[in-house]
């Protein structure tokens, strides 16, 4: 199983750490004089009171497993750019939270050195997590599909707290609603053949991933 921590998103280690990480990545873009602004602006948006699971504890989880495939990462600053923004927009009601991500991503990076190329990608990253379809052929794409989805891998009780946290993003639905569309998305990755796309979270995780959601829909009424 993957360790997966859900952390308050007012934690002053994780804020801290993201902070420094973020840092680190317009430095290397060629934005350090608006990494302040520009982080401000993030956590703005990830630390909204709607949010209860997709939030910076979300964003910090992904860019620490990224960290452990960095030698196979074919562009990482572009790999961590998709994952800082490809919930930036999250709104339980809409259909279009990738796409207005994606929009937002290069907007806030227009003054960035990021090739015409590159900020491409960055978009393709975080249109690709609306059906968590591969949109490039690579092992970048592969992996951030995997690691958005790597609470599904997570022990039963982070599992569990996942779940909650989805029902509470959701609430605005009623039980039957809700239920019935959460079904509807759990068995959708159930039929797929594979549920995670790079080798090592298909012989890792797969299994405990197809676990904790065949446990999840026995547990809705």
């Amino acid at each position: 199983m993957l360790n997966v921590q859900i952390l308050p998103p007012e934690d002053e280690s994780l804020l801290s750490d993201l902070q420094l990480r973020w840092e680190t990545l317009c430095n290397e873009i060629n934005l350090t004089n608006t990494s302040q602004s520009l982080f401000a602006d993030l956590q703005k948006h990830y630390t909204e009171t709607q949010r209860v699971y997709h939030n910076f504890s979300h964003i910090h989880t992904m860019l620490k497993i990224c960290e452990q495939y960095i030698s196979e990462i074919e562009n990482y600053r572009v790999l961590q750019l998709a994952v800082w923004y490809h919930d930036i927009i999250y709104r339980a009601t809409r259909k279009d939270n990738e796409l207005k991500s994606a929009e937002y991503a290069l907007e806030a990076l227009s003054d960035s050195n990021l090739s015409s190329l590159e900020s491409n990608q960055v978009k393709q990253l975080i249109i690709s997590t609306k059906s968590h379809d591969i949109l490039l052929d690579n092992f970048d794409n592969r992996l951030i599909l995997d690691i958005d989805l790597a609470i599904l891998a997570s022990s039963r009780e982070a599992y569990t707290h996942y779940t909650q946290a989805i029902r509470k993003e959701y609430k605005v639905y009623p039980n039957f609603l809700y239920k019935k569309g959460r079904k509807k998305v759990l068995q959708h990755f159930l039929e797929r053949k594979q549920i995670y796309f790079t080798e090592e979270f298909q012989t890792k995780y797969e299994a405990g991933a197809r676990e904790n959601l065949t446990w999840e829909i026995s547990t809705i009424l």
